[in-house]
């Protein structure tokens, strides 16, 4: 990695978890299409995964006594197998097809991204429709196992049921949890990647200082405006991919 690439690295890692921090999801969203510039689609969705896990763990730790457990838990036993089936499929997709397949994805998550953020909160309650539940988690989990991506689907069906502070919360479990399993899934299919101790190092500190900015910030930002830019920006890597 030259040195012009890993300041875009830090850049892009910054950002990414500055979302994190104030909304508990969309790191991958930014990483993915744009880590696929710099490192391999595998690789980049690999090394989303470990930054996921790093940074999911240290925010669940901050709000781990308001997390809804037995609602996590529900959430993990559809996305677990979903994840699975994700993660077998990308194993044997070829790297053109995975490409396309990774933009195509991000371009439906950046609708629905602007779809979430012009609609206000329904009153839609897990009591009420268990099966959407699962529906919605076992997606979520297809799309994190295939290529990483797994958030606006449970983001979207969260704001129906939860306020902002609420859903946030449930999202960084889930999310922390979902990161390990996915984490665990690749590396029993051979998948790999290194990095220099500097390296780690660096990602590191910058992982911690964006998450830490992120939650500071939070109640100050506009939080559907920003989605909506980042949206924007999502568009410029998806149409290189699908190139």
């Amino acid at each position: 990695m030259t040195p012009f690439h890993l300041v875009l690295a830090i850049a892009l890692l910054f950002t990414a978890y500055f979302v994190k921090g104030f909304t508990g999801f969309g790191p991958a969203l930014i990483l993915i299409p744009t880590f696929s510039l710099l490192f391999s689609p595998r690789e980049a969705v690999l090394l989303t995964t470990v930054f996921d896990l790093i940074a999911g763990f240290i925010l669940l730790f901050s709000v781990r006594r308001l997390v809804d457990w037995k609602t996590v838990g529900l959430v993990l036993l559809a996305f677990s197998p979903g994840a699975y089936l994700g993660a077998r499929l990308m194993t044997v997709l070829p790297v053109p097809i995975f490409k396309k397949v990774l933009a195509l994805f991000v371009l439906f998550f950046i609708v629905l991204i602007f779809w979430q953020s012009t609609r206000s909160k329904g009153t839609l309650c897990f009591r009420h429709a268990p099966y959407w539940l699962f529906v919605f988690s076992f997606f979520a989990g297809l799309g994190g196992g295939l290529v990483g991506i797994s958030g606006p689907l449970l983001v979207i069906f969260f704001k129906l049921g939860f306020p902002k502070s609420v859903f946030r919360t449930q999202l960084i479990a889930v999310f922390a949890f979902g990161a390990a399993w996915r984490l665990f899934l690749y590396r029993s299919l051979g998948l790999h990647f290194s990095l220099t101790t500097t390296q780690w190092v660096l990602f590191f500190l910058t992982l911690l200082s964006a998450i830490t900015a992120g939650s500071l910030v939070q109640i100050r930002i506009n939080e559907q405006k920003f989605n909506r830019i980042v949206a924007l920006i999502l568009l410029i890597p998806c149409v290189t991919l699908l190139l």
